[in-house]
């Protein structure tokens, strides 16, 4: 039996039958990002255990919508865009772990896989 290829399901002896080629990925695109300040309490009630709020912005909060156009390496997303072609919002805050500052994302909705 073949070994089965490719950087994401689904996986094919020869790797092409995979949704997403394989890192590194270029992106262009329009992006607006709305930052704003909420209550720290609100931004804890988001983060794992272990993760706080960031000590030096702890209420901070972005908003972030894109639409996307990626490309890996080998561009042969460039011979029908549509398939690398999204839109997505997420939601990142500010947090530390370990004495580090981190932003993470705690919601994303995106148009297509």
């Amino acid at each position: 039996m073949a070994e089965l290829q490719g950087f994401m399901h689904p996986r094919s002896p020869s790797g092409e039958a995979s949704i997403v080629p394989p890192p590194p990925w270029h992106y262009s695109g329009d992006v607006l990002t709305l930052e704003y300040r909420t209550d720290p309490a609100n931004v804890a009630a988001l983060l794992p255990p272990g993760v706080d709020p960031a000590p030096d912005d702890p209420g901070a909060v972005a908003l972030i919508w894109a639409d996307w156009q990626s490309c890996s390496e080998a561009g042969a997303e460039l011979l029908d865009p549509v398939r690398s072609q999204y839109k997505e919002c997420f939601v990142v805050v500010r947090c530390s772990r370990a004495g580090e500052t981190y932003s993470r994302c705690v919601f994303i909705w995106v148009d297509k896989d």
